[in-house]
């Protein structure tokens, strides 16, 4: 065969191999931009579908007890050993936790501990709650923050006065005698708001003043709104959508609720609390959560789907002159809330970005002032520059 035709054909041999090639490094290019496109389309969709949760919702750290990381945790356990601090409690520094541990009994009788999962009374850390979804009802039109009380309840003395705001700063006048509403010894919500409303006086200065009532009405008014209870809409609107698993409200049957005790000179004595007590606090002072959730809670808080940053800052805004706005004291450089109920005490203290805080839950009360001045001073130790 002449050499011409043998280059020719060893030519049209390579032409083929060439060709074979390349159509085998198109089809794996293809494949792998479908895979890589594939990918990036499922980790969009997974980006949305968490889009809905509060931030720290998939953090795995909260899961589990975390002991003391640093000198800073380190001191703030040291300190409340040496108070016989029985609870949780939950520190984070720049948005991560670097404390999340229980101490005491849950029951002292049956010889059960406090855990990180156990569920404590949140007292009036709970009008926060009511106020996040009276923000929710006007962010869906429902209701705005200086409409009038007389539009839902025009019985109460002064109330084509009184706004929303008014009533969320405290700042309405709004007043009653707490003891007429316990002796109802009831359960019922509907008769706990019908009394509260037949009780309910106003003061003629209407400066800030620390009354529930207010808080009672609010929550009347969101079930007005909502054609529901309270409870149901507190589910609906607020636990399910923040997906918080340790938070109920009082039932003598749930196992996840501490017992609280009163601290004496034998150590913890326990005394039960009426369901009607609990039931007393509409709207303000009946949720038991784990520090876990309530950590959670806060941080939706600075979710903008759930609050944007206009919203929360209209919501805590305090009147001039005055710190208390819907269950927040706003200060200086910091957010303050506090509860205490049945012995039970919750002390929350975080920064104004959300990033840095501590979460106090005790059930046993065995100060004058509880862990307020205490949780006031570790707090300043997580906000340390250094």
């Amino acid at each position: 065969m002449p050499r011409r035709l043998q280059r020719k054909r060893k030519k049209h041999r390579l032409t083929i191999r060439l060709s074979l090639l390349l159509i085998i490094i198109l089809t794996l290019s293809g494949l792998y931009l479908e895979h890589a496109r594939s990918q990036h389309i499922a980790a969009e969709k997974e980006k949305i579908a968490e889009s809905s949760l509060p931030k720290t919702s998939a953090d795995s750290t909260i899961l589990q007890t975390i002991e003391p990381k640093n000198a800073v945790s380190a001191s703030i356990e040291q300190a409340l050993v040496a108070r016989n601090f029985s609870g949780t409690v939950l520190v984070f520094r720049h948005g991560q936790i670097i404390l999340n541990k229980a101490y005491g009994w849950k029951d002292q009788a049956k010889r059960i501990h406090n855990t990180i999962d156990t569920q404590y009374c949140i007292g009036s850390v709970q009008k926060g709650q009511t106020a996040y979804l009276i923000m929710q009802a006007v962010k869906s039109g429902k209701l705005s923050l200086d409409q009038k009380l007389s539009t839902f309840f025009p019985q109460v003395p002064n109330s084509k006065n009184i706004s929303i705001k008014d009533m969320l700063n405290m700042s309405s006048g709004l007043r009653i005698d707490e003891k007429k509403i316990s002796a109802l010894n009831t359960t019922d919500s509907n008769e706990i708001l019908a009394e509260t409303l037949r009780q309910t006086t106003a003061a003629q200065n209407a400066g800030y003043s620390y009354q529930p009532v207010n808080y009672v009405l609010l929550a009347g008014i969101l079930e007005k709104l909502y054609q529901t209870d309270y409870n149901s809409l507190f589910d609906k609107e607020l636990k399910e959508p923040m997906k918080l698993n340790e938070t109920s409200f009082y039932s003598e049957t749930n196992k996840e609720q501490a017992l609280s005790y009163s601290q004496g000179a034998a150590g913890p004595e326990y005394a039960p609390t009426t369901a009607s007590s609990y039931a007393d606090e509409l709207g303000t002072g009946n949720v038991f959560m784990s520090a876990r959730d309530l950590y959670t809670y806060f941080q939706a808080l600075f979710n903008e789907d759930f609050l944007t940053n206009q919203e929360r800052s209209e919501l805590w805004q305090s009147y001039p002159g005055e710190k208390y706005a819907s269950g927040i004291y706003n200060m200086t450089n910091s957010y303050h809330t506090r509860g205490v109920k049945a012995r039970f005490e919750s002390v929350v203290d975080f920064s104004k970005d959300g990033q840095s805080g501590i979460i106090l839950l005790s059930n046993v009360w065995n100060q004058p002032k509880g862990y307020n001045d205490l949780a006031s001073q570790l707090y300043k130790k997580v906000a340390a520059k250094s």
